[in-house]
């Protein structure tokens, strides 16, 4: 198995990817990327592929050609949203231990850093396509931190522990309440920078091109996903599914706040501004949202459970007791979801303080994680 592993992410890896990655104004083919990302669903979880993939393709990266940089960046954006899901929480670990790292080939600067990656081509035709490559290189590299495949860690449902000895009555009491694990603060917290540096990457008039227009297509449907994982969660919570006993009616209402008033509207208006960019080079949107969440929910949520409240506090704290022998594993969730909205915020307290002529000089997560080590 290890000869394998070692094959796929060494030699016939490597010739794909320059395949992908040439610095021509063609747009990666549909076959390249099926091939680098199908290499996940080939090689177990077990086994850690992405330190190799993700190496090789900060190497394409740092190259001067804009074309090969933007290429290199729209896989890395298909592994985080494609690849198989016992590689996700692999990808998202080993990208955040490059970022703390130093690549002894390039003078010491640290992998997928911004200023390495934006510091080739500074041709006067190059810039406009760089400056959007700025916008999608945050995106990119916040969202394949942030969330896996299409936002699983929202939509999909957390059972409680297995055990034949319990009741059916023990066995819903132990399932975590949804607020603690999909619609927890820190995924909102994340949703919403992802949603804002999204939007951000929508194509002004000079920079379109085949290139560029695939990037914002898939950039559109992580939103489309976010948008339909969320509601997912939201109808999971509003209609009282198995884990929605003792969820916490103050964050739930938060979440039916974002997504009325700031991920569904901006999502559309985000489809709507793009589809003619991408009809233009044969790239369709879907005509439909996906899951939402009807106006009768909506209001439920957005009322904050008064009714309810102290009801629901009350089963949050029976949860809370009934749940004391998964206390250690919950920490140990809630300090890996925390380091990744930290990271997030990081990144965008960075985009508030640089200024236009030095566009995302440096991921400020940089300085987060050299700060931990300290």
């Amino acid at each position: 198995v290890y000869r394998e592993v070692k094959g796929l992410t060494s030699s016939e890896l490597e010739q794909v990817m320059l395949k992908a990655t040439r610095p021509d104004d063609a747009p990666v083919k549909g076959k390249h990327v099926e091939r680098l990302v199908g290499v996940t669903y080939q090689i177990s979880g077990r086994y850690d592929i992405y330190d190799a993939v993700l190496r090789k393709l900060w190497s394409k990266m740092a190259e001067k050609d804009w074309r090969t940089t933007l290429k290199a960046l729209y896989i890395l954006h298909r592994f985080s949203a494609d690849g198989a899901p016992d590689h996700q929480t692999a990808l998202k670990a080993r990208l955040r231990e490059l970022r703390r790292t130093r690549d002894p080939k390039r003078k010491g600067a640290k992998f997928f850093n911004s200023k390495t990656l934006l510091s080739g081509d500074d041709s006067p035709e190059a810039k406009p396509y760089v400056e959007f490559m700025a916008r999608y290189a945050h995106y990119v590299v916040l969202r394949a931190q942030c969330f896996g495949g299409m936002f699983s860690e929202i939509s999909q449902e957390t059972s409680g522990p297995p055990s034949s000895s319990r009741s059916s009555k023990s066995k819903a009491a132990a399932t975590k309440p949804i607020t603690a694990t999909a619609l927890r603060t820190e995924n909102l917290e994340g949703a919403k920078m992802i949603l804002k540096a999204g939007c951000a990457c929508a194509l002004k008039d000079d920079e379109v091109c085949e290139s560029t227009a695939m990037c914002v297509e898939r950039v559109v449907s992580d939103l489309i996903g976010l948008t339909t994982a969320t509601a997912v969660a939201l109808n999971r919570a509003l209609k009282g599914g198995r884990d929605s006993k003792g969820a916490d009616p103050a964050i739930v209402k938060k979440w039916c706040e974002f997504y009325s008033d700031e991920l569904l509207p901006q999502t559309k208006g985000l489809m709507k501004r793009t589809t003619p960019e991408l009809d233009a080079y044969g790239m369709f949107l879907p005509s439909r949202m996906g899951a939402s969440v009807s106006g009768e929910l909506l209001k439920k949520g957005l009322q904050g459970g008064d009714d309810e409240g102290e009801e629901a506090a009350a089963a949050a704290g029976e949860a809370k007791v009934t749940n004391s022998d998964v206390k250690e594993k919950k920490e140990t969730e809630v300090k890996a979801s925390e380091e990744t909205a930290e990271a997030a915020k990081e990144e965008e307290a960075e985009l508030e303080e640089v200024d236009d002529d030095d566009l995302y000089d440096e991921y400020s997560y940089d300085e987060y994680y050299d700060d931990e080590e300290a």
